[in-house]
């Protein structure tokens, strides 16, 4: 295919995102830095996280190694284990490149990670060149990194902040993909992404009460996502897309409300008279009904 968007291992959302994607490859592999997919939803760091674990796994010089959060003391016992068949200067890099498979350990869990826990995984990192590690973050609905990580990390530390598409990008990606025969393989990567925009859109609306009678920008792009969500009866997906609330017909019950209230207090004067009350005359029968929608 010439687009180099699309290609046997999946696709991408933009030519911006390929370029980007090579350059945080080639950043981890030829040259062991630390590298960190970031965005505000979790959809594009699992699209290209996934993409990007997957091109690793076949490469025979790399070793992945998923990190979970444990503590500095548990961290200390890896570090041992990794430095074990080095030197000091070969793990410092003063005696020449290091030696061996590139060892990339994956962080899923960023909030669990404590300061010492975290400064020490910058130091083996960065410090130590000849051991081979490199980190490679998957911060799933993080703008940024923890603010500890940041400071541990110097220049060496590659970030990617992946931007999330406009619907309409969305809606161009997905024609061609049908032009080009790879819908299957798009869609539902695209639908997660807008249920993901739904979501968000909604919680923003939500958090403003003034939304309700002035429709703003989150109120918008919830209804750009929610038409482009496909249909799909009895999905458990489905069941997370709202539906639109019919508006509520405020000026009929106000009036409805007022003719009751100037009833009750007819009937109630009457009812203090020892005269028998006069029978209601069609006009004031009429006048009794609540008008309905």
């Amino acid at each position: 295919m010439s687009d180099v968007r699309f290609d046997a291992e999946g696709f991408f959302y933009s030519e911006l995102d390929h370029a980007r994607y090579q350059r945080v490859y080639e950043a981890l592999v030829d040259h062991g830095r630390s590298v960190a997919l970031l965005s505000p939803l979790s959809a594009p760091v699992e699209h290209y996280g996934k993409r990007l674990l997957a091109a690793l796994r076949r490469r025979p010089d790399v070793i992945l190694e998923t990190y979970t959060p444990g503590g500095a003391e548990a961290l200390i016992e890896r570090m041992n284990k990794l430095l074990e068949p080095f030197s000091l200067d070969e793990a410092r890099g003063t005696s020449g490149e290091g030696r061996g498979p590139l060892h990339v350990m994956v962080l899923h869990e960023l909030e669990g990670l404590e300061d010492d826990e975290a400064m020490l995984l910058a130091r083996l990192a960065q410090d130590l060149p000849g051991v081979k590690v490199a980190l490679l973050f998957l911060g799933y609905r993080r703008a940024r990194l923890p603010e500890v990580l940041e400071r541990s990390f110097s220049s060496s530390l590659r970030c990617w902040n992946i931007p999330i598409l406009e619907e309409e990008a969305l809606v161009a990606l997905e024609g061609e993909a049908e032009q080009l025969g790879v819908a299957e393989e798009v869609l539902p990567a695209l639908t997660a992404l807008r249920r993901e925009v739904l979501l968000q859109a909604l919680a923003a609306a939500a958090e403003a009460p003034e939304a309700e009678d002035r429709p703003g920008p989150a109120a918008g792009e919830a209804n750009k996502a929610q038409e482009r969500l496909p249909e799909s009866s009895g999905s458990p997906d489905r069941a997370i897309a709202p539906q639109a609330l019919p508006l509520v017909r405020w000026p009929f019950l106000l009036a409805g409300g007022a003719v009751l209230v100037v009833m009750s207090l007819w009937f109630g004067a009457g009812a203090g008279d020892s005269a028998p009350a006069p029978e209601a005359s069609p006009a004031s029968s009429s006048a009794a009904e609540v008008p309905t929608e």
